[in-house]
């Protein structure tokens, strides 16, 4: 149990490393941004600025998601499944 408790603190702390690494990208990539003096190239920029983020920001969420799983997956498939109220009807 021990173990568990410490996997799963050290889980949070990736994920929340990981968030905060990608929210920080995306900071310093508007500041960036907000120097191009170009309308157009400024806002292609903006676009890919974006893209990228909503794709670091969805990877993040799935890395943290991912390290969750492989954390708790054990306690999860040694538990005893609920009968469903279908399968007490029979």
């Amino acid at each position: 149990m021990p173990r568990k408790i410490t996997l799963g603190v050290l889980a949070v702390i990736a994920a929340s490393a990981v968030l905060l690494a990608a929210a920080v990208a995306l900071v310093f990539a508007t500041l960036r941004i907000e120097r191009i003096a170009s309308p157009a190239a400024h806002a292609a920029a903006a676009g890919a600025e974006l893209i990228f983020g909503a794709a670091a920001l969805l990877a993040a969420v799935y890395i943290a998601t991912r390290i969750a799983v492989r954390v708790f997956a054990g306690s999860a498939a040694n538990a005893t499944p609920t009968p469903s109220p279908s399968d007490s009807a029979k």
